[in-house]
Order: C-alpha cells, then structure tokens, then sequence
C-alpha cells in the first residue's frame, strides 16, 4: 500500500503546530521540512526543542505519529543530536549538501547508530551515479520531483527513470517523492516504483484535509 505523508513547508511554530495536528488524524507520519536559508533559498521554522510540547498536544490525537526531519541545510551532521526524540524516528539527508562519499557514509553510519533511519535525497539534475554507493546504506530513497526548498512547484518527469532504475536494483527500498505530488501526476509515479508520496500543497491548499488525503491513496491504487 503506498504511503501519503503530510510535507508543508512551515514559518512559524504556530503554522507547524497547526498543520501536524491538522493531518494527524488521517497519517502515520509528518515530513518536518528544515530549511536554513543557506543550502537552500527559502528557510523554515527548525527549533527542535518544541517537540516535547507537540507530542503532548497529539496525545489525544495521534499517540503513534512519527515525525521525519527533511534536512535541506548546509551542516547535516549537526542536526542528528538535536533531532534525537522519541517521535522523530527517521533522517532525510540531501546528497549535495556534502561533497565527500566518504563522509557520507560516516554520517548515515552515524545517524543509523542513534537509533534512526535514514534517507538520501538528490536534485533532479544530479545523477544516480554520484550516490548510488549510498543506496546500499540507508532506509529510503527520495526523489524530489522539483527544485528543493520551494512548494507548489510542477512534477518533474525527469526523475521517473532514475526511480525505475533504484526500484529494479532494490526491490524492497521504500522510495518517495517529495514536490509535484498530486492525484495527476500519482500514477506515474507509482508506476514507476514510488511507495511514499510526500505533499504540502496538494493536501494543505484543499479545504478538507481528509478527503484531500484520500484523493491522493486513492489515486495511487
């Protein structure tokens, strides 16, 4: 069954406080976007401190809600230790945001040591063979459909074989796209192996969040 996972982009603590309660009676997760400013243009409300008090507010909501932290900044590595909480359960980390493999190992090595699972995500334009030794090492794969750091952009078709090459080398990897995610573009992406499907706008611009998220599973059957 394909996944949908709630993934705005989010300015303020009320906005992300709002919006993860909003959707957490319809998920089992939230895809937290941090954005710096830095690696990527836009930047986002990223103070992991205010988790405690979050989950305090989904305790009669959605105890069980996972929260992944999309790392769309310069210095990853610096963000495994303040994102350690019970509720935040995997790691997306952005290919170009490091330039060694070698420390790309380390830190996923890292980051799985502390109890997380973790992810690789790339730009559309980079090619599968800069970090195809990664794949081996993580828990998920991230095609982002669209530049990163910016919603309500259009599906780029250009990472659909790029997805059917990593779905045929690993048949079990869950593989999501993040950007581009709506009930149009959905069948191609399934078909071409995809297993999440990570929206902001499709599910937050609608006026009814739960039927919003219900078009989009429904669209992937």
């Amino acid at each position: 069954m394909v996944e949908v996972v709630p993934a705005p982009i989010v300015k303020s603590k009320e906005e992300f406080f709002s919006k993860v309660l909003a959707a957490a009676p319809y998920v089992l997760r939230y895809q937290w976007d941090l954005m710096d400013g830095k690696f990527v243009q836009n930047s986002t409300f990223s103070d992991p401190s205010v988790l405690d008090e979050l989950f305090l507010k989904l305790a009669n909501l959605n105890p069980g809600l996972k929260i992944e932290a999309d790392l769309m900044v310069e210095d990853p590595q610096n963000w495994i230790e303040r994102l350690r909480h019970p509720g935040v359960d995997q790691l997306i980390f952005h290919f170009e945001s490091k330039e060694e493999s070698q420390d790309w190992k380390n830190l996923l090595l890292h980051a799985r040591a502390l109890g997380f699972k973790v992810g690789i995500a790339n730009e559309p334009e980079t090619p599968l063979s800069e970090f195809s030794a990664l794949l081996p090492l993580v828990d998920r794969y991230q095609a982002m459909g669209g530049r990163s750091g910016f919603g309500g952009q259009k599906f780029n078709p250009a990472v659909l074989p790029t997805i059917k090459k990593i779905r045929a080398d690993f048949p079990l990897l869950p593989i999501s796209v993040d950007i581009g995610v709506n009930p149009e573009t959905i069948p191609q992406m399934v078909e071409a192996g995809v297993t999440i499907l990570c929206a902001g706008s499709a599910i937050f611009g609608a006026e009814d969040i739960q039927k919003a998220i219900e078009s989009l599973r429904n669209a992937a059957v």
